[in-house]
């Protein structure tokens, strides 16, 4: 199969990535899956899924990345040109079989985007999510905004679609932090890749699709997802992203909480002493959790 997941992971994320990749071998048993190790938040262990879930590691001498910078080491990386790739971060799960849907066989793009149609790139919203139109048009007077949008956790892409020397006026390869323009681009991959790639689109220099893969969390369609189906792959071929929403070991306390335990238990299934070393995994977040709420309870009635 010339088509590989890639997923981005750090050791504060480390337990949503079980689960990620347990959601993709549940339909896609086969499919080759990388992990981007990042070690700023710390050295952590992924040879439990190495061995028991059959996923690899791609690795650069670089070790420390910061936000999303992984990501960008890999999408120049040009010993993967001529492959197919799924970008991720590690809060996503497959609702179903996305890896069927017509478009993504073969696909002749570039890169391909979950895409959301919005008009108004000075509205409030438009600026806390991706970048200052005003600003941007100082940074580069022939930017035009292309009337959409679209949350970089992930990407379809061709293996390296983009090179250094495009990213050079934005990201550092050598140095922490990574990212240049801060003030015109501050939300890192997620401001940059919204100005850059529909602008290389523009001029010829990258082909991008359009499509809808991926779904929030915190809309009605997720929370309403019927369990049995996700578990078949028959009705909802498309990711879940977590983003932006609260994100906690203790998944009953997240939106579509059924799912990540249906997937959460579907890992340790096939890992030795599985459910013991769930619980124990668990038993420092799910303490942190109940120890912030009564303090916060507290300082509510001392107010």
């Amino acid at each position: 199969m010339n088509f590989s997941i890639v997923i981005a992971v750090n050791k504060k994320d480390l337990w949503f990535c079980r689960i990620c990749v347990a959601s993709i071998r549940h339909y896609y048993p086969e499919v080759p899956i990388y992990l981007l190790k990042d070690e700023l938040n710390g050295i952590f262990s992924t040879k439990e899924m190495e061995e028991y879930w059959n996923v690899q590691l791609i690795e650069y001498p670089i070790k420390h990345f910061g936000w999303s910078a992984a990501k960008v080491h890999f999408y120049c990386d040009e010993r993967f040109k001529g492959q197919r790739f799924l970008v991720l971060d590690a809060d996503i799960v497959f609702s179903g079989r996305l890896l069927d849907r017509p478009f993504v066989q073969g696909f002749a793009e570039d890169v391909i985007v979950s895409e959301e149609v919005f008009s108004d790139p000075t509205k409030d919203w438009f600026i806390k999510t991706y970048f200052d139109y005003e600003a941007v048009k100082k940074f580069d007077s022939e930017y035009s905004f292309q009337g959409f949008t679209f949350n970089c956790g992930q990407l379809f892409c061709k293996g390296g679609f983009l090179d250094r020397k495009q990213m050079e006026p934005f990201f550092d390869f050598t140095r922490l932090p990574a990212w240049k323009q801060p003030t015109v681009f501050p939300l890192v991959d997620q401001s940059v890749f919204n100005y850059l790639l529909p602008t290389l689109a523009r001029k010829g220099d990258l082909q991008i699709g359009r499509q809808l893969y991926m779904l929030w969390s915190e809309t009605d369609t997720v929370r309403n997802l019927d369990l049995s189906k996700v578990r078949s792959g028959e009705a909802y071929p498309y990711l879940v992203h977590w983003a932006g929403a609260l994100r906690i070991p203790y998944l009953r306390k997240m939106t579509a909480s059924s799912v990540l335990v249906f997937f959460e238990n579907y890992y340790y299934h096939a890992v030795p002493f599985g459910f013991w070393k769930k619980i124990v995994r668990k038993c420092k977040p799910v303490t942190v959790y109940y120890v912030r709420r009564l303090i916060q309870s507290v300082k509510t009635k001392i107010k």
